[in-house]
């Protein structure tokens, strides 16, 4: 008998074919929590990317259940204690879009160094004013690089290509490893000081929620430029907001938010 799947959010159509020649699978946008407990009568696995939250409700309602994955790295739209209590194996696929990632966290970072939205949006209204919109080189630049894990070190080494001066907050990665990707390892606190530009790249959870506040914030020099990448919430969007009105930041580029 094959197992039946739901695919919920945005999969690749071609990892759906790919499912469909070993299982019955049914597609699904992005669910709420009631939705996805109907959907999921009769299948032993699901499959989600970032929008589609897998709750401990969900988990309890859904007892044939047997797997839940996630299209991407992390795992934090899933109750993973829960999916343990009721036998639910949780995987992910944390090399799938690494260097993905990267590149658009450098994308993310040159369009902010080079004003590009902004120039985007004059010429757009039929100005041609390259004047205002000159930006900045990123070559001799200092990046600050919160969390070194496999898209950070992405990041590092594209970074580096780009002649800019690396220097990394890690506890967990091990000097050697740094030193390798070309980068020095400072505290937190000296890095914010020194950093021209700041990119983070640290899973969501208690210990990293918020961790760039009011006060770090306040450390970074006022032209540096803040970049998210990773997930809504490990940057006070508040406290970002009120440093960009105050002048205390020079600009911030998000694709994700809380």
């Amino acid at each position: 008998m094959r197992p039946r799947v739901l695919v919920c959010d945005n999969v690749a159509a071609s990892g759906v074919e790919f499912l469909r020649t070993r299982a019955d699978v049914v597609e699904a946008g992005s669910l709420d929590e009631q939705a996805l407990i109907a959907a999921l009568e009769g299948c032993q696995a699901l499959i989600v990317r970032s929008a589609t939250k897998v709750t401990a409700p969900v988990l309890e309602a859904c007892r044939g259940l047997k797997v839940v994955a996630r299209a991407g790295v992390g795992v934090d739209n899933i109750d993973v204690d829960a999916a343990t209590r009721c036998g639910v194996l949780v995987v992910n696929s944390p090399a799938g879009n690494v260097l993905a990632a990267a590149e658009h966290t450098l994308a993310m970072l040159l369009a902010a160094a080079r004003n590009i939205p902004q120039a985007d949006a004059s010429m757009k209204q039929g100005r041609f004013d390259r004047k205002s919109f000159m930006g900045r080189q990123v070559l001799g630049k200092t990046l600050g690089i919160v969390g070194l894990g496999n898209i950070g070190a992405e990041v590092a080494r594209r970074a580096r290509a780009l002649g800019m001066n690396v220097v990394a907050f890690d506890p967990y990665a091990a000097e050697e490893h740094i030193r390798k990707l070309g980068a020095t390892s400072a505290p937190l606190d000296q890095l914010l000081a020194q950093s021209d530009f700041l990119t983070v790249h640290v899973p969501l959870t208690e210990e990293t929620r918020g961790m760039i506040g009011a006060r770090e914030l306040d450390l970074l020099p006022n032209h540096a430029v803040v970049v998210n990448c990773a997930r809504g919430g490990i940057i006070d969007e508040d406290a970002l907001l009120q440093a960009l009105q105050a002048g205390s930041v020079a600009g911030a580029a998000l694709d994700v938010f809380v």
